[in-house]
């Protein structure tokens, strides 16, 4: 085992060290936020120790003032071969700024960024590494120093302390994700059903209060206030008038049979008077 460890360790430090050497020319085409320049079952890839790819960030572009990323453009440490295309050590690849973890956009990302300046290339003593989390499909830090210093790491905490290493970060990771998830989850469905129900609560109850309140206050005035007072005289006034109208409807049946009947009284009395005379 121990053999076996000097070996890996030699060829790694090699392979490493040939590939932080020598510097390469980038041709950078537009790229955006979401741009993943890497097969895309590359993210479902896990290694020997459970992560993922494992990369070094040759250079970032953004804004170098505000250190906001928009994309990293970034070298893998080994070859990936997957089933719809591969990743080599000797080519780099974008990668949005969605792929990568809030602390690594704000601490690594954005001071190297302010510090270097948008697409210029990372010296080799500053090299950022980062490695891919399947589970959570963003890249996370990993180390920061020269790639003779990233092999060493790599061979007595990446590999050997794999499932450790793992464990560990898979918890706090799980926790930090599982935490945010629930807070916003529970604080938008709480504040969702908290606002209708108080609203169907509040309105009823406002409503029974507003009626009765309506209605206590509209009878108070009908029967003490000035509105009384006004219906009364309009009543008045309207039952006198009912009564006039009434009586001068009814004055045309009774008063011509009463002329007639006092024509005819005054002729009868006025002619038998005059038959008496007579006599």
């Amino acid at each position: 085992m121990k053999k076996l460890k000097i070996v890996c360790f030699s060829l790694m430090s090699i392979f490493l060290f040939f590939f932080g050497v020598f510097s390469f020319g980038v041709e950078v085409k537009a790229a955006d936020e979401d741009t993943w320049d890497a097969p895309e079952s590359a993210k479902n890839f896990y290694d020997i120790d459970g992560k993922g790819i494992r990369l070094y960030i040759y250079s970032l572009y953004g804004d170098d003032v505000s250190g906001e990323l928009s994309y990293a453009v970034m070298s893998p440490i080994r070859d990936y071969d997957f089933d719809d295309g591969e990743l080599e050590a000797a080519y780099v690849y974008q990668f949005g700024s969605n792929f990568f973890s809030v602390v690594l956009l704000n601490n690594y990302i954005s001071g190297a960024l302010q510090y270097y300046g948008s697409g210029f290339t990372i010296p080799e003593s500053d090299r950022v590494y980062v490695c891919f989390y399947p589970w959570v499909q963003r890249f996370y830090f990993e180390f920061r120093g020269p790639t003779i210093e990233y092999a060493v790491y790599l061979l007595e905490y990446g590999y050997d302390n794999g499932y450790d290493t793992g464990f560990d970060l898979g918890r706090e990771i799980g926790l930090e994700e599982g935490y945010d998830y629930g807070y916003d989850y529970g604080y938008n469905y709480g504040y969702d059903v908290g606002f209708d129900e108080g609203y169907i609560e509040a309105t009823d109850l406002i409503y029974d209060e507003a009626y009765y309140e309506g209605y206590l206050d509209g009878l108070y005035i009908s029967e003490c206030g000035p509105i009384y007072e006004q219906a009364f005289k309009e009543g008045q006034e309207s039952k006198l008038a009912e009564n006039n109208a009434a009586f001068y409807q009814g004055i045309e049946k009774w008063l011509v049979p009463a002329i007639i009947t006092v024509i005819a009284l005054g002729g009868f009395v006025t002619i038998a008077a005059r038959k008496r005379r007579d006599e």
